[in-house]
């Protein structure tokens, strides 16, 4: 979620905010009789594997810096995932490829709506000065390290993200929105819930953690290692936010290592199920 905290709203479609862009992307569809992916229809039933352990079967690269369209061939589907994204030793990976290498996030074939979403992930991080102090017009983190900032983060529907960072860094694991407020950060990034904020051991350092997100109508709630830390109840009404009420891709952030002083980290994830 750094680029959300950091970057003007001109910038939002860039590096971090690519899930939000491809399902904007999706939302295109609307009205038009045609179903990029198909919506999976929402019940009480069993866990469903979001991740089979061996490849990237039911995941596709979310667009990127070229646009809506970006990575999207004559048929309009989206290509397979770069390098960028791979699996090792049953754990999804995401990180930077080679130095310079932009990418996309990597999201779900499927669309969810009202769910329940359970996973490990582990945030690979480095140095100790970190800080959460926003300052100047802009409102920048002045992390004194900024590898501090490295971060990666889970999208749903077409509008609210989960992030996953370094509270210490201001990265809260938390829930976050592009939305216009007077107590927004760089104008419209918005946090809903800065989760973790208060809860300073409760997240494992260069360890597995375990994330639940049960999304049912307005309620967003989200717990970590088995404490609930965010507890949202967001109903929009502005006609721009609309789709926000409807399914979408299940997007995991990629973690650029621009966003990060230039740290060349990871994020990994496992155990990823749904229902």
């Amino acid at each position: 979620m750094r680029s959300l905290l950091t970057r003007p709203s001109k910038e939002i479609g860039t590096a971090a905010a690519i899930c939000f862009v491809a399902m904007a992307f999706v939302a295109s569809f609307a009205g038009t009789g045609i179903s990029p992916h198909p919506v999976t229809e929402q019940s009480t039933g069993d866990w469903k594997p979001l991740f089979n352990g061996t490849d990237l079967t039911g995941w596709i690269l979310a667009a990127g810096r070229g646009g809506a369209n970006a990575g999207a061939g004559t048929s309009g589907t989206a290509t397979p995932a770069p390098p960028a994204w791979k699996v090792e030793n049953g754990v999804l990976v995401g990180g930077q490829p080679a130095p310079g290498t932009r990418t996309g996030g990597l999201q779900t074939v499927d669309q969810y709506k009202d769910f329940e979403l359970e996973l490990d992930f582990m945030l690979a991080e480095h140095g100790t000065q970190c800080s959460a102090e926003l300052v100047g017009p802009e409102q920048a983190n002045a992390s004194a390290e900024k590898s501090c900032l490295y971060n990666s983060g889970i999208n749903m529907r077409t509008g609210y993200q989960v992030n996953i960072g370094r509270r210490e860094a201001g990265e809260f694991i938390g829930v976050v929105v592009h939305r216009v407020a007077p107590e927004a950060i760089r104008r419209n990034v918005l946090w809903l819930d800065k989760g973790d904020e208060k809860f300073p051991t409760l997240r494992k350092k260069e360890d597995w953690n375990h994330l639940q997100i049960s999304f049912k109508g307005p309620r967003l709630q989200v717990s970590l290692n088995g404490t609930k830390i965010c507890d949202v109840i967001d109903n929009p009404t502005d006609p721009g936010e609309a789709k926000w009420k409807e399914a979408g891709p299940i997007c995991l952030q990629w973690p650029p290592a621009s966003e990060g002083g230039g740290f060349d980290g990871y994020v990994k994830y496992r155990n990823i199920r749904i229902r």
